[in-house]
């Protein structure tokens, strides 16, 4: 009996282990990033969806704008929905989505602006876009 308990408790102890190498398998790294490097320029982008667009459809625009990060010149990337935060004179969270980018200067921003999967990704989905608002800064060294 205990040597059937022990051989048990391998076989599922295995099929954990395989379990878990499967999902390892599925996630893909897109690009490195150096945890050290400052952007130079930030490009930030807010999003309102029109009101036709469903959750599929918003699903899919989310999708689209995950394909940005391919560009080469993109350093780093973040998406997500407007926050709850409280309501207060200075605070808009009217939008859907917002996209912040890192480049490293104005001349990444620049070969990101031309890119294929950026006007693929245009082309695809502003069909969608209700209103589109960016802002881009350089950032300054101290």
């Amino acid at each position: 009996m205990p040597r059937l308990f022990f051989l048990l408790l391998v076989s599922i102890s295995f099929l954990s282990c395989q379990q878990r190498t499967e999902e390892i398998k599925e996630v893909e790294i897109i690009k490195e990033i150096d945890p050290e490097a400052t952007p130079g320029l930030i490009h930030t982008v807010y999003f309102w969806l029109k009101d036709s667009v469903d959750e599929a459809a918003a699903k899919d625009f989310e999708d689209g704008v995950w394909s940005l990060e391919a560009i080469p010149s993109v350093k780093r990337m973040f998406v997500g929905p407007a926050a709850t935060t409280p309501t207060r004179g200075v605070t808009d969270n009217s939008f859907d989505y917002a996209l912040i980018m890192w480049f490293d200067d104005v001349a990444g921003h620049d070969a990101y602006q031309v890119h294929q999967i950026h006007l693929d990704f245009v082309a695809a989905q502003e069909a969608k876009f209700e209103r589109v608002q960016v802002y881009d800064n350089v950032l300054g060294k101290r």
